[in-house]
C-alpha cells in the first residue's frame, strides 16, 4: 500500500498565482537614529531565529546586528572592530547555514577599497576578527561583495574588481576551503561574457553541491541584460554562460540593480529588474541548472509607469517568496509576492510595510522557512529599520490509498513546468474542475 501525503488547495484554476492571504505580526523597530539604519539584511540561524544586520553610516561607521532570543530582539550590538570603516551603499551582505554565518562588505580602511569578511559559528552572538578577501594589489580597487555558503559550510565570495580609475570592471569569485580562514585566489566569473559587467551592479551567488552559479548584469555596448554563468567545480572555474532576457535593455548608465536566485528542484528561480520594454518591471525566470536554458520570463506584478527595483527571493520546498520596492503610490514602498504552486505562478503583490508610517520605505529583504515569512526593510523617512513576520496556514493531512487519482487533467512540478506523475516528489495535480492538490506519492 502506498501512502499519499497531500495538501488540498480549494482554489479554482483561474485564481492560481494570486497572492496568498498573509497574516502579519506587529511591526518591530529594530534600530533607529544613533544605532544606525542603513540597508538591513536578514538570515535565520539553526533554531530559525532571525538575525538582522545593517550598517551605521554616521561616524564612526560600523556594522551592527540584532538577534531574536525567543522573546524579543536584542539591543543593537557592534559586529566589527573599531577602524575597519565599512563604506559602500551596496552592503553589507550576509549568508548563513545553521549557526555558521558569514558577512562581507567593502572597507576603506586599506589603501584601496577592499573586500572584508567576518564570521560567526554561534548564530551571530559573536563574530571573528576581520579577514581581507580581495587581493592586496595596489593596482586595483574592489567593492560590491556578496556571499553564499556552499554545501561544505565554506564561504564563496563575489565582488567587483576595477582599475584605480574605475575602468575594466570584472566580477570576481573567491572560494575558501577552511571556513573563511584563507581564500584560494579569485577568478573572473564574468570572463565568458561579451562586453563587461555593469560597473555598479552587484552580482549574486547560488550554490548546490559542486555547482555554483554567478548572476550579474552585463554591459555590451549599453545592452544591460542579466546573465548567468555556471561553475561545476565550486567556483574554481566557469564553463557556461547564458543571457537571461527576452528583450535587450539598452541604457546609457548602469541601473545599479542585480538578479537574485534560489534553487528549486532542478531549476534556478531568478528574479530581476528589466526596463527593456520601457517599463521598469520585476521579472521571474526559471532556468535549467544543467544547461542554463530558461523556460519563461514572467512579469510578477506589472504596473505601467512604476519603477520596480531591488528584488530579493527566498524559498523552501514548494513555497517561493519574493520582495521588491516600487513607487506605484508616488513614494517608495515594499511589496511581497508568494506562490505555493510553482514559480511560474508568482503574480500580484501585497504591501507589507507599516501603512501608518508616512514616507519612503526601501531596501526590503526576506527569508522564508517553516511557514513563516521574515521581512525587514528601511523606513528611511523615520530613520529606522523595521521587522515584520508573515504567515499563512495551508490545509494538510495524510491519507492511505491504494491508487492515484484518476480524474487528473495536468501535473506540474515545483518550477511550474508540466510533467508526469512521479513517486516521492512533491507535485501539483489539477483536476478537471480546476481544483489543485499538492501531493507526494510515497512508494
Amino acid at each position: 500500500m502506498k501512502k499519499l501525503l497531500f495538501i488540498l488547495l480549494l482554489v479554482p484554476i483561474m485564481l492560481i498565482g494570486q497572492p496568498q492571504q498573509i497574516f502579519f505580526s506587529p511591526f518591530i523597530d529594530i534600530s533607529s537614529n544613533s544605532d544606525g539604519y542603513g540597508r538591513p539584511r536578514i538570515v535565520l540561524t539553526s533554531d530559525n531565529s532571525p538575525l538582522i544586520i545593517w550598517r551605521k553610516d554616521s561616524s564612526p561607521k560600523v556594522l551592527r546586528a540584532s538577534k531574536w532570543n525567543g522573546t524579543n530582539f536584542s539591543p543593537p550590538y557592534d559586529i566589527l572592530q573599531a577602524g575597519i570603516l565599512p563604506n559602500s551603499w551596496d552592503g553589507p551582505e550576509i549568508a548563513a547555514k545553521g549557526d555558521t554565518i558569514y558577512v562581507v562588505f567593502t572597507s576603506t580602511a586599506t589603501q584601496q577599497n577592499s573586500i572584508m569578511l567576518i564570521k560567526s559559528f554561534d548564530g551571530g552572538l559573536t563574530f571573528s576578527d576581520t579577514l581581507r578577501v580581495s587581493d592586496n594589489n595596489p593596482n586595483h580597487k574592489y567593492r560590491m561583495a556578496n556571499v553564499v555558503v556552499n554545501s561544505n559550510g565554506n564561504p564563496v565570495v563575489s565582488y567587483m574588481q576595477y582599475l584605480l580609475n574605475w575602468m575594466e570592471p570584472k566580477q570576481m569569485v573567491n572560494v575558501s576551503n577552511n571556513f573563511g580562514v584563507t581564500f584560494i585566489g579569485a577568478v573572473d566569473g564574468s570572463e565568458l561574457s561579451n562586453g563587461e559587467p555593469c560597473d555598479c551592479c552587484k552580482s549574486s551567488l547560488v550554490s548546490k553541491d559542486d555547482n555554483l552559479f554567478l548572476l550579474f548584469r552585463n554591459n555590451d555596448n549599453n545592452e544591460r541584460n542579466s546573465f548567468i554563468t555556471k561553475s561545476i567545480d565550486g567556483g574554481l572555474s566557469f564553463s557556461l554562460i547564458a543571457d537571461l532576457d527576452d528583450y535587450d535593455w539598452i541604457l546609457n548608465s548602469c541601473p545599479a540593480t542585480s538578479p537574485k536566485g534560489v534553487i528549486v528542484d532542478d531549476s534556478l528561480i531568478i528574479v530581476k529588474r528589466s526596463g527593456a520594454t520601457g517599463n521598469n518591471e520585476i521579472v521571474c525566470s526559471s532556468v535549467n541548472m544543467r544547461d542554463l536554458t530558461y523556460y519563461y520570463n514572467n512579469n510578477i506584478d506589472f504596473i505601467s509607469g512604476t519603477l520596480q527595483d531591488y528584488p530579493e527571493i527566498s524559498s523552501s520546498s514548494d513555497t517561493i517568496v519574493t520582495v521588491w520596492q516600487d513607487n506605484r503610490t508616488g513614494s517608495q514602498d515594499c511589496y511581497v509576492s508568494i506562490s505555493t504552486v510553482g514559480a511560474s505562478n508568482l503574480s500580484g503583490s501585497i504591501l507589507f510595510t507599516d501603512s501608518t508610517s508616512i514616507g519612503q520605505k526601501t531596501d526590503p529583504h526576506v527569508v522564508y522557512a517553516k511557514g513563516d515569512i521574515h521581512l525587514v526593510y528601511l523606513d528611511y523617512s523615520q530613520h529606522k529599520i523595521v521587522y515584520v513576520k508573515g504567515s499563512f496556514d495551508p490545509i494538510s493531512g495524510i491519507l492511505n490509498t491504494t491508487e492515484k487519482s484518476n480524474y487528473l487533467s495536468k501535473v506540474f512540478d515545483l518550477t511550474g513546468r508540466e510533467t508526469k506523475e512521479r513517486d516521492n516528489e512533491l507535485l501539483f495535480y489539477i483536476n478537471d474542475e480546476g481544483i489543485v492538490e499538492k501531493k507526494i506519492i510515497i512508494d
